[in-house]
């Protein structure tokens, strides 16, 4: 299942064992990313259709991460691409799945950020601008800039 809005994306695994949330499989697009362990229990993603770009996975919880999709955003000239991914499910009586997307800028290989884009299957609000996106959970709104050509 994909949701797509404006720019941002929605997809999902299976879901965490035990989590109060089950989220769809990951897209077609995703299949081609391989999740790579690194030390510390640090996680990058890679794909050969992408040589060299290299995309750090922040993690919620200390689970495998798995990659549910990937999206290149053409209202930003295809410079920009989400890769979304099960970061984890934190908790103690219950598990909170968290899903992140990172933003990559393709030009420079970097990832811009990587915030939540949903917590136990409720969606964080996103508001996509001309140079920059905003998220805002309960606490703050994280700015992130985006390339300009």
């Amino acid at each position: 299942m994909r949701l797509i809005a404006v720019a941002i994306i929605g997809a999902g695994i299976g879901g965490a064992a035990l989590a109060e949330c089950d989220l769809p499989e990951p897209s077609a697009p995703a299949a081609g990313w391989q999740v790579i362990e690194g030390e510390d229990f640090a996680f990058t993603a890679r794909n050969p259709a992408f040589p060299g770009l290299r995309v750090d996975l922040t993690m919620d919880a200390p689970v495998i991460p798995e990659v549910l999709d990937f999206v290149r955003l053409e209202s930003y000239g295809g410079r920009v691409a989400l890769l979304q991914y099960f970061s984890g499910d934190p908790g103690t009586s219950a598990l909170v799945t968290m899903v992140r997307n990172a933003i990559i800028d393709l030009g420079t290989g970097q990832t811009l950020a990587a915030p939540l884009y949903s917590a136990d299957c409720e969606q964080i609000p996103w508001t996509w601008f001309r140079d920059h996106v905003e998220v805002a959970d309960d606490a703050l709104v994280e700015r992130i800039a985006l390339p300009l050509d």
